[in-house]
């Protein structure tokens, strides 16, 4: 059954579109939306504008910043959803030219969804997760509560088991190691949630807490030039709060009202230590962060969709950095701070839809923040930017779309930027910079939709940001010391072009097999500030896309419905990509090749879910380079070259699901 136009700019989806596909959770039915992508928003951004994600639940926006998208996705059965919509050119679109709206059914009754993983890799380190989530729909109210413990082995490419080696320029070797640098991750979660009609509107209550304890043992088992031990001990403990309220109320035909508040502490302690026969260097890092955010937004629906409001911020960050090496303690650049700063935004948006195929939105944002720093060093910026943004869609012909988006961003400042923080085991050192400022970028993106035979779709976009005071690395001193510190070096460009597909084979003959997947590449370019030569952007800036040059994701799925029996691979390439960080005594690129994985999930009855996989099991390695030099970058001499090659193994694991 293929879908139907509810109203205009709604594309309705039920339930029965999804059925060939066996989808077990709301997350599997929005990856199978023709056109469409999840967009998870990013969590680390202060305030509300930039931090959500393009997908809705019951026509409300998930607003934690404790939960992704794809954590709330997840814990929806399938059997729970009514449909799925895609909307375009609504009043509030939160940056996005589609959403995704997860409605389910609203029959009164208490749902649930118990979760239990386990899985183990050659090495013998283990993988587990035990999840439950109860959703109590009422005539006129819902309620939610889960809880989640597990660990994951590996939350990034640059772990594992292997080797390192470090050479002269010559070749010459100076020193190898049979390398074992493990991240293991234990979280415990607990969250809920509350809805309901109040005074004439619609209030939302919700409250997360959660910890993340991320540690890895680290060993170094040293034969070139002579047997030797060395350890080590890299422990992030992360501690969130959160406390949120979201309030709708219709005025009428004068539109609608919306409030959203939200109260959000965290706790860091991070400590790193590094020991051999003759010394240990110890640092550790505590981080306290506030946020406050209020956001007041009136929307009037209509031909011509307004939505205009305010929203306001109070961010407060105080940190504490030591670093002693042989028992020798070392005088960091801010390693003592408090840095507050008041942010407000004041923003506007106007859509209309001109004709049935064409349809712009025009928008602008004004910020002004205010930063006040004071401990080990002493700062009062006042900071101000104007961003507008202009999107237009045409439909040209029947299942053809055109977007063509030009819009003015400003990145984010990171406050762990202005303090030091160290990684004895990664070898990095990066000093505070209290004269940090934003990344800004003029962007333009051309973007083609295309949906053929029943339920395929091709989205093709090429963007290119014009960027000035790009943020990278840059010197900072203290004493006769110098740091790495993130900085602006100066201006770049970047371009990318990005596609996404989900391909149905049906038409081919080939009954029940579903190709999807991505692939994007990407280009930037600014001037070295230590050499003069062009290069790359580093991932340490903070504006839109990732730096490798090239990345495919794929998953192939065979689903065989009269067996209740489902069949996957999935592949992750990073083939030909390489993203180096250049710091101001040393280029580290780092790469990996791809990860292959498959499943094979089973449903004994429609309520038990049980899912067989398997992860990397060409356990191909990621590799971290080192090119260290005697100084700095561009007026020292080559001092050494490192090579270190990391894999986890093969990941093995059975995940049980029951839906009641």
């Amino acid at each position: 059954m293929g879908p139907a136009s509810a109203e205009e700019g709604v594309t309705s989806y039920p339930s029965v579109f999804f059925a060939a596909n066996q989808p077990a959770t709301a997350y599997d039915m929005v990856g199978l939306l023709p056109g469409f992508q999840i967009k998870l928003g990013d969590a680390n951004v202060r305030g509300f504008s930039g931090t959500v994600g393009n997908v809705l639940i019951d026509g409300q926006l998930p607003t934690s910043k404790a939960e992704t998208v794809e954590d709330v996705l997840r814990r929806i059965t399938a059997s729970s959803v009514e449909r799925v919509e895609l909307i375009r050119g609504a009043a509030d679109m939160h940056g996005y030219p589609i959403l995704a709206n997860v409605v389910r059914s609203k029959s009164e009754t208490l749902r649930g969804r118990a979760e239990l993983l386990g899985a183990i890799t050659h090495y013998g380190t283990t993988e587990d997760k035990v999840a439950v989530h109860l959703t109590r729909q009422g005539e006129i109210s819902t309620a939610e509560l889960s809880a989640s413990w597990g660990r994951e082995i590996g939350a990034n490419n640059q772990n594992g088991f292997g080797s390192r080696g470090r050479f002269l320029p010559d070749g010459t070797p100076l020193q190898l190691v049979d390398y074992d640098f493990p991240l293991l991750t234990n979280n415990t979660e607990i969250s809920s949630a509350y809805r309901q009609p109040l005074l004439g509107g619609d209030l939302a209550l919700g409250l997360a807490l959660k910890q993340q304890r991320a540690y890895s043992n680290v060993e170094e088992h040293i034969y070139y030039p002579s047997a030797a031990l060395a350890t080590g001990l890299e422990n992030k403990q992360t501690r969130t709060g959160e406390a949120r309220l979201d309030y709708q109320h219709p005025l009428g035909g004068y539109g609608q009202m919306q409030l959203f508040v939200v109260h959000r502490l965290t706790e860091q302690d991070e400590s790193s230590r590094k020991s051999n026969a003759a010394s240990t260097d110890l640092s550790r890092g505590l981080f306290n962060q506030r946020e406050d955010v209020a956001r007041l937004a009136w929307l009037r629906e209509g031909a011509l969709k307004l939505e205009t409001g305010v929203e306001g911020a109070i961010n407060v960050l105080s940190s504490r950095s030591t670093l002693a090496l042989g028992g020798v303690p070392v005088t960091l650049p801010a390693a003592n701070i408090r840095l507050e700063e008041k942010r407000v935004e004041l923003f506007s948006t106007a859509t209309w839809r001109i004709s049935p195929v064409l349809m712009s939105e025009l928008g602008a944002r004004y910020e002004t923040s205010n930063l006040t720093q004071s401990g080990d060093s002493s700062l009062t910026k006042d900071l101000a930017f104007f961003k507008p943004r202009w999107l237009t869609s045409w439909n040209p012909m029947p299942r053809h779309e055109l977007r063509l988006l030009m819009e003015r961003q400003v990145g984010q400042l990171v406050f762990r930027d202005f303090a030091s923080s160290t990684s004895l085991n990664s070898n990095t050192v990066t000093g505070g910079n209290k004269n940090l400022e934003p990344a800004r970028s003029w962007n333009i993106s051309l973007a083609w939709e295309y949906h053929f035979w029943k339920r395929a779709s091709l989205v093709v976009e090429a963007k290119r940001e014009f960027i000035s005071k790009v943020v990278d690395r840059i010197p900072v001193f203290s004493g006769a010391q110098v740091f790495n510190a993130v900085g602006n070096i100066g201006n770049g460009v970047r371009d990318g072009v990005q596609t996404n597909f989900i391909l149905p084979l049906d038409e081919l003959g080939l009954a029940g097999v579903t190709v999807s997947g991505d692939a994007a590449w990407h280009h930037s370019k600014v001037r070295d500030p230590a050499t003069g030569m062009f290069r790359q952007i580093t991932g340490g800036q903070t504006v839109s896309m990732p730096q490798a040059m090239f990345t495919t994701t794929m998953q192939g799925t065979y689903d065989i419905p009269s067996q209740n029996l489902r069949l996957g691979a999935d592949l992750h390439s990073h083939a030909n990509s390489h993203e180096s960080e250049y710091r101001i005594d040393e280029i580290d690129p780092t790469r990996h090749g791809f990860k292959l994985g498959v499943f094979v999930e089973y449903k004994p009855v429609p309520d038990w879910n049980m899912r067989v996989f398997a992860r990397d099991i060409a356990q191909t390695a990621a590799y971290r380079d080192r090119y260290v030099y005697s100084g700095l970058r561009g007026t020292a001499p080559l001092s050494f070259v490192e090579y270190r090659k990391l894999n986890n193994g093969s990941v093995f694991g059975l995940d049980i699901q029951h839906d009641f």
